[in-house]
């Protein structure tokens, strides 16, 4: 259905409502294509049309939301019926002034009707190329992971007159290689995402993978603090944890931010420079936010200075700051960190990735991270391990690899040790592109790692 049958259906549902209140909704729909495979062989092939129905009421100022997968007008209806009853148990909301009626014209971004349109088969022979990639590179070694790509579309409209639409498309790859038959047993990874499955370089991920994965034995490694290169996926990983713990509406609106006394001031050196840019071809793009707020361009970090946090209709009215796009779904469980960045980009360097591991003299190349964990979100401390590649480096060449280790380290450190990017980035997402973090690899002076593990 097209954005007007939307805005028709809405239009007959808000009629039901009692004088005084007003709503919004969003429309989601999708195509989605998994092809999952274990053993160097497609296990699990998995085709998906999704729809979706969120609407939330407000009446006297209290707010309430309610879902359906029902997009018919008695769904709609049903929805609309449910959220009010839950806003007139809500608290009052007191800045609250309406829903907004933008104006402002949306252009389109970057979409792939292509990758839209490609069904099981060619996603299947997709996958096939990342598997035969990784039995050339690495013989022997068991190869399990997951292709995902498809496409879908949110429509948002309110009761001032908004009414807006927009299409993404992604294509996720990430995949493990090991060798069960050694003992630890190796392993080697790579991810890599991209809004055109055209453009998604299985073949390089699938060599990355394999190379990843240590040929020699591991050694035992003493816990400490080293210096380190992070490779993207550990980087991306870092990245998104900063984005809610720093750059969170809720988190600047309700003072925990780790980032609450350093608004304007230096956190990292001037070659730091991270952006939100959901409208950027080198992200996963997308036009609007699910209040149907225009995304746009937002700097967090500008050569080393922290920027203010994003924000949403409510957490804006709190902080006195317009929207900046970066509205959650009004039901999402994870509600509490409120509008946070969701498509990070950090700036490049001008290192290539093998000069950033000759220009560190002594210390940890970490793959990724892995059950990473929030131990104190003021000061923006994490604890996790590290998996699937982890080597030690001496005088810049990589020379053994080593167990893992869990580290405990707080993002605000990492940042100010910040001595090296790489100059090539990559998309890193979530299945659907929902998130994306686009970021080259980096150097830190220093990074803690508390305990070893024994494999």
């Amino acid at each position: 259905m097209g954005s007007d049958g939307y805005r028709r259906r809405f239009e007959r549902a808000a009629r039901d409502l009692p004088t005084g209140a007003t709503a919004d909704a969003r429309f989601a729909e999708g195509s989605w294509t998994t092809i999952r495979f274990a053993n160097g062989a497609v296990h699990q092939p998995h085709f998906e049309r999704v729809q979706h129905l969120s609407i939330r009421v407000a009446v006297e100022g209290r707010l309430g939301t309610a879902t359906s997968s029902d997009l018919s007008p008695a769904g709609l209806g049903a929805a609309a019926r449910a959220a009010l009853s839950m806003a007139r148990e809500a608290p009052v909301e007191p800045t609250f002034a309406g829903f907004p009626d933008d104006d402002e014209r949306v252009a389109p971004t970057a979409y792939s009707a292509s990758t839209a349109r490609m069904g099981p088969e060619a996603v299947t022979r997709l996958t096939s190329r990342l598997i035969d990639t990784v039995e050339a590179h690495s013989p022997g070694g068991r190869i399990a992971g997951a292709v995902h790509v498809g496409s879908d579309r949110l429509t948002v409209v309110n009761s001032a007159g908004l009414l807006r639409s927009s299409a993404t498309s992604a294509a996720q790859a990430s995949l493990l290689v090991d060798r069960p038959d050694v003992d630890p047993p190796p392993s080697g990874w790579a991810e890599g995402a991209h809004w055109d499955a055209n453009r998604l370089d299985v073949e390089r991920l699938g060599r990355e993978a394999a190379e990843r994965m240590p040929v020699r034995p591991v050694e035992s490694i003493a816990p400490g603090a080293y210096p380190v290169v992070l490779a993207g996926p550990a980087v991306s990983e870092a990245l998104g944890f900063l984005a809610h713990l720093g750059f969170g509406g809720h988190a600047e609106a309700e003072g925990w931010s780790c980032f609450g006394r350093s608004r304007g001031k230096r956190v990292a050196p001037p070659s730091v420079t991270l952006l939100d840019d959901p409208r950027s071809a080198s992200s996963i793009p997308r036009a609007i936010d699910n209040e149907g707020t225009r995304t746009r361009r937002t700097p967090l970090i500008a050569e080393g200075v922290a920027r203010a946090a994003v924000t949403d209709l409510l957490t804006g009215a709190r902080l006195g700051r317009p929207r900046t796009g970066h509205a959650l779904p009004p039901e999402a469980p994870w509600g509490e960190w409120g509008p946070v960045p969701s498509h990070l980009l950090l700036g490049a360097g001008d290192e290539r990735d093998e000069e950033l591991v000759k220009n560190l003299r002594r210390g940890l190349l970490v793959t990724r991270f892995h059950y990473v964990r929030v131990v104190d979100p003021g000061r923006a401390v994490l604890t996790g391990m590290t998996r699937d590649g982890t080597y030690r480096v001496e005088k810049g060449e990589v020379v053994a690899p080593v167990r893992n280790l869990r580290f405990t380290e707080s993002l605000l450190t990492l940042l100010k040790g910040v001595d090296g990017l790489g100059r090539e980035r990559r998309i890193y997402a979530d299945e659907r592109g929902t998130t994306a973090v686009t970021t080259p690899a980096l150097r830190a002076r220093s990074f803690r790692f508390t305990s070893a593990t024994l494999f």
